[in-house]
């Protein structure tokens, strides 16, 4: 699993949750960091932030479904963020996560989109192993 978040905290709460669950994670502040990364360690699961410096969640996503048109893509929008209705599927985007979200919300939505892996030991990443990669 790949995560694109550039707030400190979510994200690595997020990376603790999963690692907790038994999924591999990798978290990124950026698009440009995760982007590299996606390209040198495939995932299945890509969880990314509207809200990024440089590149938007929305468009980077849609870049990673051209390269990889099996990753299931999660868009995380803040609670004031604006999307016209219609974008995010034009886009390819597989779920719509807004903020806050609670853990179940997020549970739900993975084993709807990737099935029972939360828990399941299943692997969510082509590595193997759990790393967390910050930006500076």
């Amino acid at each position: 699993m790949c995560i694109v978040e550039n707030d400190e905290l979510l994200r690595d709460s997020m990376v603790l949750f999963f690692r907790a669950k038994g999924v591999d994670a990798r978290a990124f502040g950026n698009t440009e960091e995760a982007s590299a990364a996606l390209d040198a360690w495939p995932s299945d699961i890509v969880i990314c932030n509207q809200e990024l410096p440089v590149m938007d969640g929305l468009k980077f996503l849609e870049g990673v479904g051209a390269r990889h048109p099996a990753v299931v893509k999660i868009l995380i929008l803040g609670q004031f963020t604006s999307l016209p209705a219609g974008d995010a599927k034009r886009a390819g985007i597989d779920e719509v996560l807004l903020k806050p979200f609670s853990v179940d919300e997020i549970e739900r939505m993975l084993e709807r989109r990737a099935g029972p892996c939360i828990g399941a030991g299943r692997s969510t990443g082509g590595a193997g192993g759990y790393s967390e990669e910050k930006s500076a």
